[in-house]
């Protein structure tokens, strides 16, 4: 038992079950194709559900959870540092929205201006995803390994071990939702969390402070732009303390499933017209 224990087998039937209990439709070790090497991989636990639907106007949200565990004694550290503005003008490419909005500007003479506006911005999603309001982003990360009588910064590999296949898994099962364009079709919010679960520390340095020092999070979200033969993009892998799997559900996942359901719901027209008045 204390192989299994180590093995981190039992946490991810532990996080399974925990999901579960909350109304997600889980599956465990789920298959995906990585592109880039034409093999079948596995990730760990996948969580789906569906905040809501409207059979009459074939519009519904799901929020689905890509789940990798770690069972480790070791802290992962995340070296920390203001955003810019580019920054702050990032939308998450984990979320899909069904619909385009956009401006319209009559300039006379027949001729106009069209400018996008990102769904993401436009739905209110900007005011409350966590990662997108706080004002730091987390630049690097390694996991703290002793080494002899003194403590190691180890990176080397993690990137490939751990965020790469969870970009790769978000790709695969990004590409499955389904995509409408004609009127008949079933449209939808689709919210993706790729999310790494530890059952050790997680801390963060502030590197702009002026004594810089490790701060106890209980989960911290890494983005990273990614550019490959079949794998192009900017994703972002939050990762969270097993003990505080229950809080970050409850204070970054829900507030978007309801956010969600009132678009569906109450906003219905408001999320449905998408050719908007122009605004300087």
């Amino acid at each position: 038992m204390n192989a299994i224990n180590a093995s981190g087998y039992l946490m991810e039937q532990e996080v399974a079950t925990q999901l579960e209990h909350r109304g997600f439709h889980v599956r465990t070790n789920v298959a995906f194709e990585d592109l880039e090497e034409q093999k079948s991989r596995e990730i760990d636990v996948t969580a789906i559900q569906r905040v809501v639907v409207d059979e009459d106007a074939k519009l519904a949200a799901f929020v689905e959870l890509l789940v990798e565990c770690k069972n480790s004694s070791n802290p992962f550290v995340f070296i920390a540092r203001p955003k810019n503005e580019m920054d702050k003008h990032r939308r998450p490419e984990e979320f899909l929205f069904p619909f385009q909005y956009r401006m319209k500007k009559d300039l006379g003479g027949g001729r106009s201006t069209i400018q996008e506006l990102a769904a993401f911005n436009h739905l209110g999603f900007d005011k409350i995803f966590n990662a997108h309001i706080r004002p730091w982003k987390a630049v690097q990360f390694c996991r703290i390994d002793r080494n002899g009588k003194n403590w190691h910064a180890n990176h080397g590999g993690l990137y490939d071990a751990m965020f790469y296949p969870m970009a790769k898994a978000l790709d695969a099962r990004r590409k499955e939702v389904p995509k409408g364009t004609q009127p008949a079709d079933w449209r939808y919010i689709w919210l993706f969390f790729p999310i790494i679960v530890t059952s050790g520390d997680l801390f963060i340095v502030d590197s702009s402070a002026h004594t810089p020092r490790p701060e106890s999070v209980d989960h911290v979200s890494f983005q990273r732009e990614l550019k490959s033969g079949k794998l192009a993009g900017t994703f972002m892998v939050t990762f969270v303390r097993q003990k505080a799997l229950e809080e970050f559900l409850a204070s970054v996942v829900d507030p978007l499933a309801e956010l969600s359901a009132n678009l569906i719901g109450a906003q219905q027209n408001f999320f449905k017209t998408t050719d908007l008045p122009w605004m300087d």
